[in-house]
């Protein structure tokens, strides 16, 4: 059944959507009533986009997992929903993000896939759910073995997000990171693939364990050649891909997003009931290594 109008608006990105309420089964079709495996899901359908920047997307549609905090209403909420009204499937979903085009990203609902992980998920409580973000609170950040000062208090925090494609650090810090994670490469190539080129390790502290990236994870591919113009000499210069966040006062100013280079590395449970999000490493399985694992073993 169709609801009121609803409209988005951000930059030069706008959206007209209707509500609607749909029927769901447990093997993703929509049905015209519910039964004993089906589940009740309100959805925002678009009527009108912008051209930009929708013409450039090839998805069909989001389908928002934030906490219930950020849905237009309950009935809103996917996992709510699931949790409150399915009782056959367990209250989490798992996200595995592929490294390349050979083997596909993917999302377990019900649990995690025991394949994609190579060791035990460790747990940390999401912080201040009642803001709707899957955050965690941060105890403290290195980088290159030494603490970072914006974090040394404990009170900075770190989103998940599947949705951002960079590591998102706090703009007022953004340009002292970058300059501790940048390298001179002594060789002083033409050109290389600065991802191979030993940097210093980010470690996030998490509390009872750590999520460390390292510049295989947070380097920029190209370099950067740099003139020194009182000797004209260069130098190859690796630098980090990081996206300055400010999230305003809502949210504060030493939130940092872990975006793809995290969660490529890491397989991510997320505990619904529980509000927990759990971290192991990814397991790197060719295709037909996954074949040869069996069908998805849900934990």
């Amino acid at each position: 059944t169709h609801g009121a109008a609803v409209g988005a608006a951000e930059g030069a990105a706008a959206v007209a959507a209707e509500g609607a309420a749909h029927v769901v089964s447990e093997n993703g079709t929509a049905v015209a009533l519910p039964g004993a495996d089906c589940t009740r899901v309100r959805v925002v359908f678009a009527t009108e986009m912008t051209s930009e920047p929708f013409s450039a997307f090839e998805f069909d549609g989001v389908l928002g997992l934030g906490l219930e905090a950020l849905a237009l209403d309950p009935e809103f909420s996917f996992m709510g929903q699931m949790t409150r009204l399915n009782t056959r499937m367990g209250s989490s979903f798992g996200v595995f993000v592929s490294v390349d085009d050979a083997v596909a990203s993917e999302i377990t609902f019900g649990g995690h896939d025991a394949r994609r992980v190579a060791g035990e998920l460790q747990w940390a409580d999401v912080h201040r759910r009642e803001l709707g973000y899957w955050q965690l609170q941060v105890r403290g950040i290195k980088i290159g073995g030494e603490p970072l000062e914006l974090c040394s208090t404990g009170d900075c925090a770190a989103i998940a997000d599947t949705g951002t494609s960079l590591l998102g650090v706090p703009k007022q810090a953004a340009q002292h990171i970058h300059w501790l994670l940048a390298r001179t490469v002594e060789s002083n190539p033409e050109e290389m693939d600065c991802r191979t080129e030993p940097g210093p390790d980010i470690v996030f502290d998490l509390g009872d364990f750590e999520v460390t990236l390292t510049a295989e994870d947070y380097s920029r591919p190209a370099g950067l050649r740099v003139i020194t113009n009182a000797t004209n000499e260069t130098q190859f210069i690796c630098r980090a891909q990081l996206l300055p966040v400010d999230e305003g006062p809502a949210l504060g100013d030493k939130v940092w997003i872990l975006g793809e280079p995290v969660l490529r590395k890491y397989y991510t449970a997320y505990d619904w009931a529980q509000g927990r999000i759990g971290f192991a490493p990814a397991a790197k399985l060719s295709p037909e290594e996954l074949a040869a694992a069996g069908p998805a073993t849900h934990r």
